[in-house]
């Protein structure tokens, strides 16, 4: 054997070592899947239960009011309805096993929900962008129990959102009640890694790696291996310390992601018998620079759509990466590069299929409105989902920009802060207050990395618009499109220049189009077409 193929049986066989190492600490981390049958009911006792699949909503359970208004002309129909609580619930075996260890419920994507475990109150949360957590640990002990989810897509909605957000409003994906997404049990040991980013450095070739632990009790003597790839750091754990951060260089030649090398790294944090979790990272840099975006310092131009989730055949995001992949397929086939979500964020599988296809996102609060600090709730909803949007999915290369919401009027401070946090807790992309923030007038903000705006501030003429559309926000006869001749000669050049940071334009395919009456027999999901049929007749 040469010394070559000695040096790389070696390497082999560490990381076969390594690799069996991390399964059988990954048995450790188990799941019960809940898909499948739950009771339905209107109250918390159970009372006229009803059998429905989830994950799923009442809608597509085909629970609710039917909806025998034929008239709707604004948006497809439900043909069921359904707002306000209810209640969900099942019976689950706890394995024997799982005594002592740390339990999770996680709903993947709901509404404001409230658990019980056998008739005991567990908790609640109200969060519409990210998974819904609960700690059982306590609750479920071996054997029989019935946890009972109840979701509320009524008043526990702020109204504002309800009304105007896409995450929630009925031309969109419609105010569903029910649970979508993964729903299941995840049981951990007591001490587990509890989070783990990966913050890439691309003029270094490295991830600075970030682990948090569930305990800073009984450590000592214990270590925990932070790998990415085959390059590994091993850092001895201490009592009283919960985070641990290493830098994991992985050489000149480690592959960087973009739109055209869309190549991920996995990042393992590993504690040898106890415990071992693992993110996909990007070694990217998106930044602005000048009136321009760069990533890894080449100049791309965004070429993208508005999102607002439209799902009729489900009247719910899709929550599946094949899905996903798919869209984000379609959408390079016409030459795009980049989606903007209007007033909502997307689920994991999209960031993931993003992540795979080299997609750039901007995700956005849900609210399309007014921010102000004497809507006390309202903020306070907005900042939780917020600061989980940037938790739950900043590991993700695709995830490049953030807005607060869709054209947002009120109180600069209040925007200032909501930016700061955000991006006091995740740095790894660009922010901006809102997609065409006062419709544009007030120009550049202090603190926005980007615009996604119709206008860079007043002016004359059209001499500030920034882009062609039939909106009569624009102007009050319609802007360029409805006033000017078809040429070649007019473009955006002097409204770019009035700002100090690139200029994405906002919303400019809004054109009159007229219906395509073929399309209606596709429509065989719990939306119907009633417009189609209304402007047909």
């Amino acid at each position: 054997m040469t010394l070559l193929n000695g040096l790389k049986c070696s390497v082999f066989m560490l990381l076969m070592c390594f690799a069996l190492c991390v399964n059988g600490v990954n048995a450790r981390r188990a799941t019960v899947d809940l898909a499948g049958e739950w009771k339905f009911s209107t109250s918390l006792a159970g009372d006229s239960a009803i059998t429905v699949k989830l994950p799923g909503t009442t809608d597509t359970n085909g629970v609710g009011v039917i909806n025998d208004n034929h008239g709707e002309t604004a948006q497809l129909t439900r043909r069921t309805t359904f707002s306000g609580k209810a209640y969900y619930s099942r019976a689950v075996d706890i394995p024997a096993d799982w005594k002592g260890r740390h339990i999770t419920l996680m709903l993947e994507r709901t509404r404001p929900s409230e658990v019980w475990v056998d008739g005991a109150m567990i908790g609640s949360c109200r969060y519409l962008s990210t998974p819904h957590r609960y700690d059982l640990s306590e609750a479920l002990s071996p054997g029989r129990h019935i946890i009972t989810v109840m979701v509320d897509n009524g008043n526990a909605i702020p109204e504002q959102i309800k009304s105007s957000s896409h995450a929630c409003t009925e031309s969109t994906q419609t105010n569903w009640n029910g649970i979508i997404g993964r729903i299941e049990l995840q049981a951990v040991n007591p001490l587990h890694v509890s989070s783990l980013s990966a913050w890439p450095d691309v003029d270094s070739r490295s991830f600075k790696v970030v682990a948090d632990l569930s305990d800073d009790k009984s450590l000592n003597g214990k270590s925990m291996t932070i790998g990415v790839g085959d390059r590994r750091v091993t850092l001895p754990l201490r009592d009283g310390v919960r985070r641990y951060e290493a830098v994991v260089a992985l050489g000149d030649t480690a592959s960087l992601w973009s739109e055209w090398t869309p190549v991920r790294h996995i990042v393992t944090a590993v504690i040898p018998g106890v415990d071992s979790t693992s993110v996909k990272a990007g070694l990217r840099d998106f930044k602005a620079k000048g009136r321009q975006v760069s990533i890894n310092d080449t100049i791309t131009f965004l070429r993208g759509r508005h999102d607002a989730c439209v799902w009729p055949l489900t009247a719910h995001v899709a929550m599946d990466v094949d899905s996903w992949r798919d869209y984000f397929r379609t959408i390079k086939d016409y030459g795009l590069n980049h989606v903007r979500f209007h007033s909502w964020c997307p689920p994991e599988a999209c960031f993931e299929a993003a992540d795979m296809e080299g997609i750039y996102l901007q995700p956005e609060l849900p609210i399309w409105g007014v921010f102000s600090k004497d809507s006390e709730e309202l903020m306070q909803f907005l900042l939780d989902d917020g600061k989980r949007i940037q938790e739950e999915y900043g590991n993700h290369p695709s995830f490049v920009m953030f807005a607060l919401g869709n054209e947002l009027w009120g109180e600069i401070p209040v925007m200032s802060e909501f930016i700061e946090t955000f991006r006091g807790i995740d740095s790894r992309h660009l922010y901006a207050y809102g997609s065409n923030v006062y419709l544009g007038y007030n120009g550049h903000i202090d603190g926005e990395d980007f615009m996604v705006t119709c206008r860079v501030g007043g002016g004359d003429g059209y001499s500030t618009h920034t882009r062609a559309s039939f909106s009569f926000y624009d102007a009050d006869e319609g802007g360029y499109l409805n006033n000017t001749p078809p040429n070649t000669v007019m473009n955006f050049q002097k409204a770019v220049e009035l700002s100090p940071v690139p200029v994405v334009g906002h919303e400019t395919g809004q054109y009159q189009i007229y219906p395509d009456y073929a399309e209606m027999s596709k429509y065989t999901g719990v939306l119907r077409p009633d417009n189609f049929a209304e402007f047909k007749r």
